[in-house]
Formats: C-alpha cells, sequence, structure tokens
C-alpha cells in the first residue's frame, strides 16, 4: 500500500508544491497519496484516518486486515475529547490492546473489528469475515465468544457460531466459505468436514480435499483456476481421491458458486442422492 500523508507532513518533509503536484496525488482536503494514480475506494476511506489521526474500524479495519467480503468504507475511531465534526467520525476509548498497525496505519485488532462488524453486516458476510480471520490465525473463536455478550450484534454472533461445528478448522477459502453456506441449501446435508486428509486402504496420504461428507461418500472440488495448470492438478487429484475412496466428487467453479447458487445446490442435491443409493466405499 502506498504513503499517504496530510499536507502538513509533507511540508514538514520539505516536499514542495511543485514537487507535490508532480508526485503526489490529492485523496481528500489536505491528504495525499504518492504517485499518481487515481486513489482507490481503500485509499479514499483510510484518508480519512490519516486527517483526523485516528483509528480505522468497522468496515475500513475489515478491509485493512484483509478480510473476505468487506469493502472498505469511511469509518474512524478518535479519542474522547478529539474533534469529531468529520462524517464517519466517532468518540470511542479503544484499549490499547485492542489497536493494531497495519501498512503502518492504526485499525482495530481483528477481534474488536469483527465484534463490531457483527452490528453492520449480515450472517452470511459475517460469516465470510470469520472465516477468513480464522484462517489468517487473527482471531479464534474461543476469544470471541468470551467478548460476545451484551453487545450490538451479539445475537448474529451467536446464530454463526452455532453452525460451525466444534473445533471445525477454518475454510481455505473465500469460495470454499460460499460453498458451506450454499451447502446448507440441501435438504437434510449436515455440514461437511473441512480441509480433509485422504489416506488410501494402506493408510499411504493420497491428498487434501476442500470439502467432504466421509459419512455419504462425498467430496468436494472448487476450481478458482489461480494458475494455469491448476485444472491439471486438480483432475489428478480428483482421480486419486476417486480411484482410492470410491467417494463420488461435486466440482464446482466460482461461477457457479456465486452467480448460480441455486442451480448449484441443486447439482449437489443429485450427488447426494446418488450417494444415498449405494454403500459408502470404505
Amino acid at each position: 500500500m502506498r504513503r499517504l500523508c496530510t499536507l502538513g507532513e509533507l511540508r514538514r518533509n520539505g516536499v514542495t508544491r511543485a514537487a507535490r503536484d508532480k508526485g503526489w496525488v490529492r485523496v481528500q482536503w489536505g491528504v495525499y497519496a504518492e504517485g499518481n494514480s487515481p486513489p482507490t475506494p481503500l485509499e479514499g476511506a483510510l484518508a480519512l484516518a490519516v486527517a483526523t489521526r485516528g483509528v480505522a474500524t468497522g468496515r475500513l479495519a475489515g478491509a485493512l486486515l484483509g478480510l473476505d467480503a468487506i469493502s472498505p468504507s469511511a469509518d474512524v475511531t478518535v479519542a474522547p475529547g478529539s474533534s469529531n465534526c468529520r462524517a464517519k467520525v466517532r468518540r470511542r476509548v479503544l484499549d490499547p490492546e485492542d489497536i493494531v498497525a497495519v501498512h503502518g496505519y492504526r485499525c482495530t485488532s481483528a477481534l474488536l473489528t469483527l465484534l463490531d462488524l457483527a452490528a453492520e453486516v449480515d450472517d452470511l458476510v459475517w460469516e465470510q469475515a470469520l472465516e477468513s480471520a480464522l484462517r489468517k490465525r487473527l482471531v479464534t473463536v474461543a476469544a470471541i465468544e468470551a467478548r460476545a455478550h451484551d453487545i450490538p450484534g451479539a445475537e448474529r454472533i451467536r446464530r454463526v457460531l452455532a453452525l460451525r461445528p466444534a473445533g471445525a478448522k477454518p475454510t481455505g477459502s473465500l469460495l470454499e466459505t460460499l460453498m458451506v453456506q450454499l451447502a446448507r441449501d440441501v435438504k437434510g446435508l449436515g455440514p461437511p468436514q473441512r480441509q480433509v486428509e485422504v489416506r488410501n486402504r494402506h493408510g499411504d496420504f493420497v491428498a487434501y480435499v476442500d470439502l467432504a461428507w466421509p459419512e455419504l461418500g462425498i467430496f468436494i472440488e472448487l476450481d478458482g483456476q489461480q494458475h494455469k495448470d491448476q485444472p491439471v492438478y486438480d483432475a489428478r487429484r480428483e482421480t486419486a481421491v476417486v480411484a482410492a475412496t470410491g467417494w463420488l466428487v461435486g466440482r464446482y467453479t466460482w461461477t457457479e458458486v456465486v452467480h448460480l447458487p441455486s442451480t448449484t445446490a441443486r447439482r449437489l442435491a443429485e450427488v447426494v442422492w446418488q450417494a444415498r443409493r449405494r454403500p459408502v466405499a470404505s
């Protein structure tokens, strides 16, 4: 992330107006970003924290922390007694342990950010943010449960956590979280196991699969196609798992999960129906 500075900071660092016009772009009144490219939405929201010397909170903190499904929006906290005449700035006492630095900017910790977001976003988005925070090892379920009392959003936190099997691993990606959520639309299908280690009948390691229902003999492969050779690798892994277990596989792409959820849920339901018609492979 490029540097953001106030006009006063640029002047103190000896940046002349000519140099500023050549090498900096104004993000908002009194705040500039290094370089000439237009400010990003994150920089636009973060400029408010720079201008007020405040702490990024809520959606802005979530975006800085890289939490899934959280788009940046100006949300800044300043200390009591500070000016909060700007929109999206609020006064609030923050404990030092609830403040972290990300890319040199102060923001609330993942724990406090998730607690704040629970009052702002819906259940699905909060679960997506939660899974990414767990994946990044920024927070634990126990820490959330310990502080999710008598706060706005506490009921949402309880609902979402109640859906997670005890001791469940974090999902491996946003796409996996979306698939876990989609699978709930399949009648009678319980939550899948995550990041399942598959071994053959000799006990040799075969592969990890994204999601699986071992009791039904089903596993899911999700195709984000991040790399050129990924589809070939996934196809080989899928073949190895089927050969070792005899399980049925459902393969779905980002487009199918995100943009065609009803159709994808029906396709998954068909796989489940087929699996229940036959003995589970041992």
